[in-house]
């Protein structure tokens, strides 16, 4: 079928399209009465649904989890609900489609084993991707040019296109696209057909949580996922139009503008995204780590906050790259690493953190994720899941609340990107191992304040004293385990001893 003939599908009235019994079914099964209007139909004139959109803001912002997402899911042979129940297990929310899992013919298994498992999915669909890819045709495409855009010379989006299918691909694959009748003739309309189209294959499901618009958009295509995100928005104002930016490390050809900053600000402006999404992946060769992953957060944060809303971030969870694989080597995190890429990114305000990567991809450069390539979970799974399960308790607390301030303490050299501590009405002062402290407030007024206090090291133990001001007058601790928040027996000072990786949350009160 066309995408014009799917288009005259999708503007068919309600009473017009025949619910199949498996539709009536899923309807019923979820609560939702078949007598409801959501707001996409209303926009479509048709296409049945199994969720009731009505608040326009997506369910995966809702604040009931914390957003825990993984990349390259389990591949097409392997999606199954027992697949799909393993990754609940570890403590996931949502998948982000992907490792072969992106068409008309995979999709639909993924969706399915999603809802059974109470799992929220992100659609990646090859097609209207390469519409989007396509849109630039003919023009000059500033993303062909990205040879050199990691340290070591190469680009995120190579080096994710090499897992799309679960088999490498040339480093050709950006260069200027060939330019075709369907993708030049319109190409707005081509991809405001396809959002349609896939809506009416996939809205019906409950598990669908949005539409993974494109990884890594160079300038000249924020016009088009601009474009694509007020499609969806306006058609499914519940279904989150996903994108991921890139890294600072990311060469100027590759962004498209003069610096990260111009690259974020036109980012922001032109796509108008209802988060800001990146990827940063610090843990190079040997025990070192990325000069500017401090500086990419505090622009992250800073912008994010600029433009009220969210953070979210890719955390490295294999060891991948090295020779042949366009990117510098990067090193197999232990489980005090993942836990450390948390807890940085919780104190640097991160409102979703996402796994790179969940099952081990195809392409010979990757060492094994969470998921060897045969389907053995791996021992970074159990360290995945302890860490989710200390970010659903941890985050969730975090993820109401808005950062107020993220400073280094004890550190010297200062890293680049970050701000020294100083004292302030809440923290005196400080001594003893080096710390990273995000400092939190409710959106309401007061003067009350949550501190997390982030071990700044993945490999020692943090030994810190913090002074509190006077003005702070009741200190409570969050229990990781329950949730719940007991008062300090130490008022005015804070001895700590916090394990590699690890952080603490405190909730200073001054009333």
């Amino acid at each position: 079928m066309s995408e014009r003939n799917a288009s005259h599908d999708l503007e068919r009235s309600l009473l017009e399209h025949k619910l199949s019994r498996l539709r009536f079914l899923r309807l019923v099964g979820t609560g939702v009465g078949v007598s409801f209007m959501p707001a996409f139909l209303a926009g479509l004139g048709g296409a049945s649904s199994a969720k009731t959109l009505t608040t326009g803001k997506p369910p995966i912002f809702s604040g009931e989890q914390y957003p825990i997402g993984l990349w390259s899911p389990p591949p097409p042979t392997e999606t199954t609900e027992e697949r799909y129940q393993e990754i609940a297990a570890a403590g996931f929310t949502f998948v982000v489609g992907g490792n072969g899992i992106q068409d008309d013919s995979t999709n639909t298994a993924a969706l399915e084993a999603a809802t059974a498992t109470n799992l929220k999915f992100l659609l990646t669909d090859r097609t209207f991707r390469k519409k989007i890819r396509d849109s630039t045709a003919g023009a000059n495409v500033a993303s062909a040019n990205v040879a050199s855009a990691h340290q070591g010379g190469a680009t995120p989006s190579l080096l994710r296109q090499t897992i799309a299918n679960g088999k490498p691909r040339p480093s050709t694959s950006r260069a200027t696209p060939e330019i075709t009748a369907e993708a030049t003739s319109d190409p707005r309309e081509e991809v405001r057909l396809r959002i349609k189209r896939l809506l009416n294959l996939y809205a019906e499901y409950p598990a669908l949580a949005g539409l993974n618009l494109y990884d890594e958009p160079s300038r000249d295509l924020f016009g088009i996922v601009g474009y694509a995100r007020e499609v969806l928005r306006g058609l499914a104002p519940n279904e989150l139009p996903y994108a991921n930016v890139w890294p600072s490390y990311a060469s100027n050809s590759a962004l498209g503008t003069s610096n990260y900053e111009e690259y974020l600000r036109l980012y922001l402006s032109e796509v108008a995204p209802p988060l800001l999404c990146f990827d940063h992946y610090p843990l190079l060769e040997g025990t070192g780590i990325t000069s500017d992953y401090f500086y990419n957060w505090a622009v992250i944060r800073r912008y994010a906050l600029q433009a009220g809303i969210p953070s979210w971030v890719f955390i490295q969870s294999a060891d991948f790259g090295g020779e042949g694989a366009n990117i510098s080597k990067r090193r197999r995190p232990n489980e005090a690493e993942i836990l450390w890429q948390i807890s940085v990114s919780l104190a640097y305000g991160a409102k979703g953190i996402q796994y790179f990567t969940y099952w081990t991809p195809a392409a010979t450069h990757f060492g094994e994720a969470l998921v060897s390539r045969d389907g053995v979970l791996t021992p970074l799974y159990n360290y995945a899941r302890r860490a989710n399960n200390y970010l659903r308790v941890v985050g969730k607390v975090l993820l109401s609340l808005k950062s107020d301030s993220v400073v280094h303490a004890n550190e010297e050299p200062l890293p680049h990107g970050a701000t020294a501590f100083k004292a302030d009405r809440y923290v005196r002062s400080t001594s003893g191992s080096p710390m990273i402290l995000g400092k939190f407030r409710k959106p309401t007024a007061g003067t009350d304040r949550y501190l997390l206090a982030a071990n700044r090291s993945f490999a020692k133990e943090a030994k810190t004293k913090m002074t509190l001001s006077g003005s702070v007058r009741k200190v409570l601790e969050l229990d990781s385990q329950t949730g719940t928040f007991a008062s300090v027996a130490q008022q005015g000072t804070l001895k700590l001893r916090i394990a590699p990786g690890g952080a603490r949350l405190y909730l200073l009160r001054t009333s």
